[in-house]
């Protein structure tokens, strides 16, 4: 850690109480503490920083992410002046991208014009991995479970083209977190954020992202799953009118459908010792095979990923294990180690290397925004809605 910012000298959370105050810990890892990210980039600290972390309230990421973006192209511009290398800023930024689809537009075309700037390889320390946000540094999602090996075996199974054209999935999260959303004083968890586009907050923002980015980024190009329009009816917390469930058929450009359904209803508390685990259940299906993963994810033993195969007819119906000696992995929440394969491909990233894994870029955060923005609108009116563009 090189250096630390934000606004409050004492930030806190009902999710950890044991938040420390930020001068202590920039004793503890000998790192200045600055309140906003001008004065960062002001600092000669800033100036050379290799990337950041922005965890930081879901609605602060857009106007945070334009700022390291601009820092990004600033840096670019300035070396192609002088005829030196590139320094870039990386960028590793909590779930979910935004919270409404006009930034998240905004993000990833932000993103696309530094794709688009066709950087040379003199200028650069990442050609190889140039997808959306190469060139000048990476854009990763901490979508963790996108980064784990069973989604990089499921994302690399379907697009050998091995399960065809992708047709139909079902998928369910469940997440023992009604505590969260049944509390007032969660306000960055239960209430929209002032901009007027938010029409509700709950479990979708805070939980059915992680579903919905694991399907866009495994299922992958844009041809595959294109969310266009959206039907949903939702619960809602008594206490604060958070959204605590949800069932939601999603149509795609290509007519595929998948179906999408969540609840904090599930009893215990993921946060508790020991926690109470979450429980996933995705299917896949395709005109030439299908791709189960289900099981709770703290405990690998409780399930697998499988491919049932219908793309060779003496084996129609079988299946297979993939990454079997893994079983099932989704959030990585240890807090122990070295951290998550999604912090690892970012540490990656800032150490120049060209082999990092992109598990949730800009695409893929839009992708999940346009569709749980979709999903509000849908159970405020009571109709389908059609997904922004």
């Amino acid at each position: 850690m090189g250096a630390s910012f934000h606004s409050s000298p004492h930030p806190k959370s009902n999710l950890n109480p044991h938040l420390e105050p930020l001068e202590t810990l920039a004793q503890r890892y000998n790192c200045p503490v600055y309140h906003s990210l001008t004065d960062l980039f002001q600092d000669s600290i800033g100036q050379t920083m290799d990337g950041a972390i922005v965890c930081t309230p879901h609605s602060t990421h857009f106007d945070i992410g334009k700022e390291l973006i601009a820092e990004g192209k600033r840096r670019y511009e300035e070396a192609i002046e002088n005829g030196i290398a590139v320094r870039p800023v990386n960028v590793l930024m909590e779930k979910p991208m935004t919270t409404n689809v006009r930034e998240a537009h905004q993000m990833h075309n932000l993103l696309m014009d530094r794709r688009e700037a066709g950087l040379s390889s003199k200028y650069t320390t990442n050609n190889t991995n140039s997808g959306i946000g190469g060139g000048v540094g990476c854009f990763l999602i901490n979508h963790s479970a996108n980064y784990r090996p069973q989604a990089r075996a499921a994302h690399a199974l379907i697009q050998s083209g091995k399960l065809g054209t992708i047709r139909h999935i079902s998928a369910f999260f469940a997440s023992p977190l009604s505590w969260i959303f049944d509390d007032p004083s969660n306000t960055g968890w239960n209430e929209p954020d002032d901009s007027g586009e938010m029409l509700g907050n709950g479990f979708a923002w805070g939980q059915s992202s992680h579903l919905l980015a694991w399907i866009y980024h495994v299922v992958g190009n844009e041809q595959n799953l294109t969310p266009s329009r959206v039907y949903c009816a939702m619960t809602q917390s008594e206490e604060t009118g958070a959204d605590v469930s949800h069932a939601a058929t999603v149509i795609c450009q290509n007519g595929a459908t998948f179906s999408l359904s969540g609840t904090s209803l599930l009893p215990g508390n993921a946060h508790s010792d020991p926690p109470v685990a979450k429980r996933i259940k995705i299917k896949i299906f395709g005109t030439k095979g299908a791709l189960f993963f289900s099981g709770n994810d703290r405990d690998p033993t409780s399930g697998t990923l499988e491919w049932l195969r219908g793309d060779d007819h003496d084996n129609v119906g079988a299946v297979e294990i993939q990454c079997s000696e893994l079983g099932f992995q989704f959030e990585d929440l240890d807090q122990e180690g070295v951290g998550p394969e999604s912090l690892q491909c970012f540490i990656d990233a800032c150490l120049g290397r060209d082999d990092y894994y992109l598990g949730a870029d800009s695409l893929v955060g839009l992708r999940s925004v346009q569709t749980i923005d979709a999903m509000y609108r849908s159970h405020v009116s009571g109709n389908c809605e059609n997904v922004k563009r």
